[in-house]
């Protein structure tokens, strides 16, 4: 059997972040039959329509990555009942322009960790 990319994309930009100590211990004790490798997402522009004929270098990185993995894993936080600001900028980046999203048949599982 061959080996799965699993694109990892933590929803914390925290140094100390409990998601990202989580995905780097998935990362660690996955088995081996699976390669995760954490996605930057930090270093994205603000998702601006304007510039779906223009990505960022940023941008056109994120999407390569997504679309050379098998499959995604989402390590993320909840921010106010919701997903973090960073997170939601990261899907919006990588699912435009219309009809070339990278996500796009991705198969995705999602995990989190709290303190409370």
């Amino acid at each position: 059997m061959g080996q799965y990319r699993i694109a990892v994309v933590v929803g914390s930009l925290r140094r100390e972040s409990f998601n990202r100590k989580l995905a780097t211990a998935i990362a660690r004790l996955g088995p081996p039959e699976f390669a995760f490798t954490q996605v930057e997402i930090g270093d994205l522009p603000l998702y601006n329509q304007d510039d779906d004929t223009n990505q960022a270098p940023a941008v056109k990185r994120l999407k390569a990555e997504i679309s050379a993995s098998s499959g995604v894993l989402f390590v993320t936080a909840e921010y106010n009942r919701s997903i973090p600001g960073v997170l939601k900028n990261a899907l919006d980046n990588a699912s435009r322009p219309y009809g070339q999203s990278a996500w796009a048949g991705k198969p995705a599982g999602i995990l989190g960790a709290s303190v409370g």
